[in-house]
């Protein structure tokens, strides 16, 4: 005697058993005859072996010939190689060569600028590392535009005296590939520098 599962197996085989075999048969279907005028079309018997591709134009050549055209010599331009920047040697514990020479209530923050078409500009701020209830300092951003490749220097103001902070210098490029828009990203950062007081 067959329990509800031995039923509902038996059923569901019942049932699936003629649909997947009705599925994989292949019935003669009456379509209309393609339109092969205009476009070259390879014309294949379904469920036969092609040796070689029958076009309208006759059988296609299993390795064609291919004849170029001899072009006259041209003369281009000489491409004149950009600069090559080294960077400066930094101290040790900096990010990626910042390196930062603090004032009472200023700091003049140099980074290296590897150059390139795609960079935009330069943001740099400095973040406050002593702990405070209340609101926090904000310094804003300072923005530098390079030019050509190399060190460059920005002061950041609007810094508080006695105060340690770290400071970040973040790149904005274009995208290269779409040619819309631009993303940043952080390149350099410093350790904790404080201000004179």
């Amino acid at each position: 005697m067959l329990g509800n599962r031995g039923k509902s197996a038996l059923l569901l085989s019942a049932v699936a058993l003629p649909l997947l075999v009705a599925g994989c048969s292949s019935a003669a279907t009456d379509t209309p005859p393609a339109d092969n005028s205009g476009a070259e079309w390879l014309n294949v018997d379904a469920g036969q072996a092609t040796p070689s591709a029958v076009t309208r134009y006759g059988t296609a050549s299993p390795t064609p010939e291919l004849t170029l055209p001899t072009l006259p010599p041209t003369t281009s331009p000489t491409a004149t190689a950009s600069p090559t920047c080294t960077p400066a040697p930094r101290g040790a514990g900096v990010i990626n060569g910042l390196d930062v020479v603090p004032g009472r209530t200023s700091a003049v923050v140099t980074f290296y600028n590897p150059g390139g078409a795609d960079i935009v500009d330069y943001k740099l701020t400095a973040a406050n590392q002593d702990l405070r209830v209340g609101e926090q300092e904000d310094v804003g951003w300072t923005t530098v535009t390079p030019n050509g490749c190399g060190d460059l220097s920005a002061s950041v103001t609007g810094l508080t005296p006695g105060t340690h902070y770290v400071f970040s210098v973040d790149v904005r490029r274009k995208h290269v590939t779409s040619q819309e828009g631009t993303y940043t990203t952080t390149v350099a950062r410093s350790e904790v520098v404080s201000t004179t007081s």
